[in-house]
């Protein structure tokens, strides 16, 4: 038994020398859903809200609670918001399509969140964000007092060490969610071709579980480090 298991995706498709990869394709497949749903879903908004528009409000109402909880400040919550929530929701289908039969066993077939150009794309784009925001919030100035301290050595290079750790934060994120579903995926791969049928359930309800919960580490990290990053320096 042979299992191909590679970090990346695999092209298929060669566009002006871009290559089309099977988890772009899956990614983009699975924005449309995502779109798609909740663009329905608040096509008409109602006061007394329907069965749809009640569930999707209380995804999100219940998203944001968890998420003030873990920023601090309700202010900064509802600016990063919007970004987590949609991090959360996206990462999460695409993490689920780990446990979609044929996914995984045939190539052309695989999870975007199995993929480390994916989660590393998500993790720049995330970071990039934030950052961009603490520059409009804070100003540059004090923006870049968190990097650049020129009081005394112990501080400037404290400086050096938090700039460090954006790049850490970046790896962190984008390995993370990687590690675990990319492990995952080969699991059940193995299970499957080995003993399938009844056997790979639990470690499919296994991996439901570990996809919920990478998708809110990742979006509850994104709020956490955007209530750092647009903190003010003393």
């Amino acid at each position: 038994m042979q299992i191909h298991a590679e970090l990346s995706g695999e092209p298929y498709l060669n566009i002006l020398g871009l290559g089309i990869t099977n988890t772009l394709i899956l990614a983009v497949f699975c924005s449309l859903i995502f779109l798609g749903f909740f663009l329905f879903a608040f096509k008409k908004k109602e006061i007394i809200p329907g069965k749809l528009q009640n569930l999707c409000e209380m995804v999100l109402e219940s998203l944001l609670g968890l998420f003030e909880s873990m920023g601090g400040s309700k202010e900064k919550t509802k600016d990063v918001f919007p970004l987590a929530a949609t991090l959360f929701i996206f990462i999460l289908i695409n993490n689920l399509l780990e446990v979609v039969p044929g996914v995984g066993v045939f190539t052309f077939l695989r999870s975007p969140s199995s993929d480390l150009h994916f989660t590393l794309a998500l993790a720049i784009f995330s970071v990039g964000v934030i950052h961009f925001s603490a520059i409009s919030s804070l100003g540059f100035v004090n923006y870049s007092k968190k990097f650049i301290n020129l009081h005394n050595p112990i501080m400037f290079f404290v400086g050096i060490l938090e700039l460090l750790s954006e790049f850490t934060k970046i790896l962190s994120l984008s390995v993370r969610l990687f590690g675990n579903l990319f492990a995952g995926k080969i699991l059940l791969i193995i299970i499957t071709l080995m003993i399938p049928l009844i056997f790979p359930l639990p470690f499919l309800g296994l991996e439901i579980f570990v996809g919920i919960i990478q998708a809110l580490i990742f979006s509850s990290l994104i709020v956490v480090f955007y209530a750092f990053t647009t903190s003010e320096e003393h």
